[in-house]
């Protein structure tokens, strides 16, 4: 009987994620020309991301500029918030049209660098 246990711990292991996939939301700073559709279906075709999803309205700026605040479900490679996080973010900023990233929560928690926003 315990063999039988035995291989269904190891069968389900198997098929089991080795870390949990983590939820960041962000805030993109967009050049003018930015076509945020595309944008998000490049984010969506990156490494590791499982969902993007839009969280409010893009805000359009007098200088042209565009602010995007979305969420992301991904799996780190990284077990390090830190470094998980600036992977992902550098992946995102050398998309065309991304100027900067801010982090806004990790996991549903505010995520700061010794008391600042974390920014890329």
């Amino acid at each position: 009987m315990s063999n039988t246990k035995d291989l269904e711990i190891i069968l389900e292991s198997l098929y089991k994620l080795e870390k949990k996939i983590t939820n960041v939301s962000m805030t993109l700073r967009l050049e003018t020309d930015t076509h945020v559709p595309d944008l998000m279906t490049r984010i969506r075709i990156l490494p590791s991301v499982a969902v993007v999803a839009q969280l409010d309205k893009v805000t359009r700026y007098m200088d042209g500029d565009a602010m995007l605040t979305i969420s992301i479900k991904y799996l780190p490679k990284s077990s390090e918030i830190y470094a998980s996080v600036k992977k992902l973010s550098m992946m995102i900023k050398r998309l065309p049209g991304v100027k900067t990233i801010t982090i806004d929560k990790f996991d549903k928690r505010n995520l700061t660098l010794r008391g600042n926003k974390i920014i890329f």
